[in-house]
């Protein structure tokens, strides 16, 4: 009785072991996924920095990807944080499993040696058939025999045990090692991570500083992108009421409304207009990055990418209009039932006002600036006449 409640005990234990290791497992690998995003992020923003240098001055581009990489490397600092707490509370328990686990096996050999003990001054056949023969009946007989069988059966049973524990203990040992590692490889990271985030800290700082003694420029290309962003919104509102006039919006055909169903319902899975690209301009009112007393507002968001990266439609939907705003370069309007996705700073445009287009077409490329080196995608998502975030429909 007592060997069974030993390895139900045992049984629990394997038990026990098993979930945690699956628990540990998939927290390590959501962990990882995290941090390999945070750094795919962070090789993409390093590169598009030194596509902006292509001059010595400072740039304000170089510095939005600057502060982008340093909100990304902080948080790739904070994941790290994350990994090495969880190393510790691993290593912990670790520990203490172990220390567990030796004790349990002392006390099975303990036992198993006592077993021995006994079986060597009873180790006799002839005693085991005298005593099977002193049976008074043939019920008792069976008893004995059954009790004896029992017993070199338990002996068995504490063998396996003793095998089977030192195998939990060995891999307890191996996987606090291997932990041990993974510690020290994530501080040795956090540590160059910390030194990268100073530097670049201090760049920031330098940029800031030159570019406030252009002032007067910056205020200028501010009041352009404000003055182009105006059109563009006008744009797009009158080709909206239009549609509505037509009262196109207000009864969309039957295929219109699945489409328009079908785009809400994808809400954070749309794909990115660029292969690769990292947002340097948020949706809504926000400080300038160097005049911190000016409100900038945007009504989509701004993707800077690689030079001549492509342009692809995020949704299937038909072309509403191509324009071109005087010194801003062709923008792009596509309907997607009561939904409308603008795509801007765009050449080498490859649709026209009517072309009907299915998920990721090409439909044009990103104008490279040449004198800044920097390429930048403005991106807008409408419902009717109501402005959304476009970030929190693209996907992860």
């Amino acid at each position: 009785m007592k060997g069974k409640i030993f390895f139900i005990f045992m049984c629990f234990v394997f038990l026990t072991f098993s979930l945690k290791t699956y628990v540990q497992t998939s927290d390590k690998n959501l962990l990882e996924e995290k941090k390999s995003k945070i750094e795919k992020e962070i090789r993409i923003t390093n590169t598009l920095i030194e596509e902006t240098r292509t001059q010595k001055k400072s740039s304000l581009s170089e510095l939005k990807l600057l502060k982008n990489n340093i909100g990304k490397r902080n948080q790739l600092i904070s994941a790290l944080n994350d990994e090495i707490d969880g190393i510790n509370g691993d290593i912990d328990k670790n520990t203490k499993m172990i220390e567990s686990l030796k004790l349990d096996l002392q006390n099975v050999r303990e036992e198993y040696a006592a077993l021995v003990y006994y079986a060597f001054k009873n180790n006799n056949s002839q005693l085991n058939y005298m005593y099977l023969l002193a049976s008074e009946s043939v019920n008792q007989f069976y008893s004995r025999y059954k009790y004896l069988q029992q017993y070199k059966e338990y002996r068995e049973k504490q063998i396996n045990l003793i095998l089977a524990l030192n195998k939990v203990i060995e891999a307890k040992i191996n996987d606090l090692n291997v932990r041990k590692v993974e510690k020290l490889t994530a501080i040795n990271l956090k540590l160059t991570e910390r030194a990268t985030l100073l530097n670049e800290s201090e760049r920031t700082d330098k940029i800031i500083k030159e570019l406030k003694q252009k002032e007067k420029e910056l205020v200028e290309e501010l009041e352009k992108k404000k003055e182009i962003a105006k059109k563009l919104e006008k744009e797009i509102e009158d080709i909206i009421k239009n549609e509505a006039k037509k009262k196109k919006l207000a009864s969309l055909s039957k295929n219109e409304k699945l489409i328009s169903s079908d785009f809400e319902k994808n809400k954070g899975k749309f794909p990115w207009p660029t292969d690769n690209g990292i947002v340097t301009g948020k949706f809504g009112e926000h400080p300038h990055p160097v005049m911190k007393e000016i409100k900038v507002r945007n009504n989509g968001i701004d993707i800077t990418t690689a030079s001549r990266s492509s342009v692809k439609v995020i949704f299937s939907g038909v072309v509403s209009k191509v324009f071109t705003i005087k010194g801003a370069n062709s923008t792009i309007i596509v309907q997607h039932g009561n939904f409308f996705t603008v795509y801007h700073n765009i050449i080498n445009v490859k649709v026209k006002a009517g072309d009907k287009l299915q998920t990721k077409d090409i439909i044009g490329e990103v104008y490279t600036d040449l004198k800044t080196g920097e390429s930048v995608l403005h991106f807008e998502l409408w419902k009717e006449l109501e402005k959304l975030d476009p970030e929190l429909w693209l996907s992860n």
